[in-house]
């Protein structure tokens, strides 16, 4: 994977259910003033602000060196990395085993209920699924949306490689965070355990096979990261 340009912004991508609120704080204590957030308003239905992040790159102006900009990047949605800052090229993200972001993502809806909100609008988590097999069967990852580019099984690995500066683990969290601090030249820093949406429905037993099979590409390129992730 690429090295860190300290002269350039550097972009968090924030995939729903992994470990992104947490990961926030450690960001924000390492970046400081020049850490900004873009995130979508569901209730008030509002687009992410944008930052003024772009330097010079002949002069290197260094009031903005070192920024970094974290949050759900969604380009199927209108509000991807690229629809606001064309000239980003420097990544990082946290991923998780997509199955588990499914199933949090479900039942951290079913918790919120009537404060679910999608483009303005109130979308009962129980209004829309019936149950957990009812969502797992019927939606597909989302995972793929907030990448920059198009991963296709016959690219991702060469576009990651070439934008990415790093790709941790939830599951590994603090293994994570010891490599990107490393990787950026900062100091360590240890979070908490991260919290988890309470399951309070039995999950089929095939319900992961089929999710799989459904999903082949997302788990191509979760896999991969775990390969690489230590090194």
């Amino acid at each position: 994977m690429k090295p860190y340009d300290k002269y350039k912004p550097l972009f968090s991508i924030h995939i729903p259910k992994c470990g992104g609120t947490a990961f926030q704080s450690v960001l924000k204590s390492w970046f400081i003033k020049k850490f900004y957030l873009h995130y979508f308003v569901e209730k008030q239905n509002r687009m992410p602000e944008q930052h003024n992040v772009k330097i010079s790159f002949l002069s290197r102006e260094l009031h903005k060196k070192g920024a970094c900009i974290h949050g759900h990047f969604n380009k199927s949605r209108g509000f991807g990395v690229w629809d606001y800052y064309p000239d980003a090229d420097q990544f990082i993200t946290i991923l998780r085993d997509p199955f588990e972001i499914a199933l949090s993502n479900y039942f951290y809806g079913v918790k919120r209920n009537s404060e679910r909100y999608r483009d303005g609008r109130c979308i009962p988590a129980k209004e829309e699924f019936k149950n957990i097999e009812d969502y797992l069967f019927k939606r597909n990852s989302y995972l793929l949306s907030f990448f920059p580019f198009e991963l296709t099984p016959d690219n991702y690995k060469e576009l990651l490689d070439q934008y990415f500066l790093y790709i941790g683990i939830l599951e590994d969290m603090k293994t994570s965070l010891k490599m990107l601090s490393k990787k950026l030249n900062v100091p360590e820093i240890k979070i908490d355990q991260i919290n988890t949406s309470e399951r309070l429905e039995e999950i089929p037993d095939n319900a992961k096979d089929i999710f799989i099979q459904k999903n082949r590409l997302e788990y191509e390129i979760y896999n991969w990261a775990l390969s690489k992730y230590t090194l």
